[in-house]
């Protein structure tokens, strides 16, 4: 089992992480996984990206696995994985070698060898948006998680945005993971939370600081109730809805007879 996945339940079930992976046996566990993406000037941005020590490191715009290399002195000990387009065979094994926990691609053009063994942890890109039976049939296929983007600026969210939220998770029973483009507020991050989202990817970009103080709010969130959503018990068919039970007629009783 990848060890990203791992991180995902510790944080889910709200417990303390094992001893020999991640923080020490009693350290806090975040309320939400922090995943930091490096995009462009990976050695700089991966040296960023370690010094916050977040949940997991994802490299993106590599031309391919020979440019990790360059990479491996500051991913050591650290959960890493590459986020691509399509997504080969031969690359997947070359990420895999060099080290990758997680490999997340599209699903036009990867290759089902590519997908074939669960020592990383898979994830499929998706558009939110996408139809919702398309959406259904992606949960026989061999991925841990689903990665979509939650456009805009979190000031600007609305209810729609939350909606289409609910509308991934209603149909889908994998972890979810949002990429966003800023920090959100911390009461957004409970109603995220509440929705059904596993972790948030942010990139680099957004600074040393802006990251380092976002963790905290991670950190600081309260432990979610048994209102949360979880991957266990979030994944229902959209028109399958509890109905409530009948009333059975009253039967009398021989002493009423």
């Amino acid at each position: 089992m990848s060890k990203f996945i791992d991180r995902l339940d510790e944080i889910i079930d709200g417990a303390p992480a094992r001893m020999g992976f991640g923080p020490a046996r009693g350290a806090k566990v975040p309320g939400l996984a922090l995943i930091v993406q490096v995009s462009s000037s990976h050695k700089a941005g991966v040296d960023t990206a370690a010094g916050v020590s977040p949940d997991c490191i994802f490299l993106s715009g590599l031309s391919g696995a020979a440019q990790v290399d360059e990479l491996k002195d500051s991913l050591t000990g650290k959960v890493w994985g590459v986020k691509t387009g399509s997504l080969s065979a031969a690359d997947a094994k070359a990420f895999q070698e060099a080290g990758a926990g997680v490999l997340a691609f599209q699903l036009n053009g990867t290759s089902i060898g590519a997908v074939s063994s669960d020592d990383s942890a898979r994830l499929l890109c998706i558009d939110p948006a996408a139809d919702v039976e398309d959406l259904r049939d992606m949960n026989s296929l061999p991925i841990d998680a689903v990665l979509f983007p939650l456009a805009g600026a979190s000031s600007s969210w609305t209810l729609d945005d939350l909606a289409k939220v609910a509308r991934v998770r209603s149909r889908l029973g994998k972890y979810l993971l949002a990429e966003i483009t800023e920090p959100p507020a911390a009461d957004d991050l409970k109603v995220l939370r509440t929705a059904g989202i596993n972790g948030l990817v942010l990139d680099v970009s957004v600074g040393k600081d802006t990251l380092e103080a976002f963790k905290k709010t991670l950190l600081e969130m309260p432990k979610a109730g048994p209102e949360r959503s979880s991957r266990a018990n979030a994944i229902l068919p959209g028109a399958v809805l509890s109905q409530p039970a009948e009333e059975h007629e009253h039967e009398p009783d021989e002493d009423d007879e």
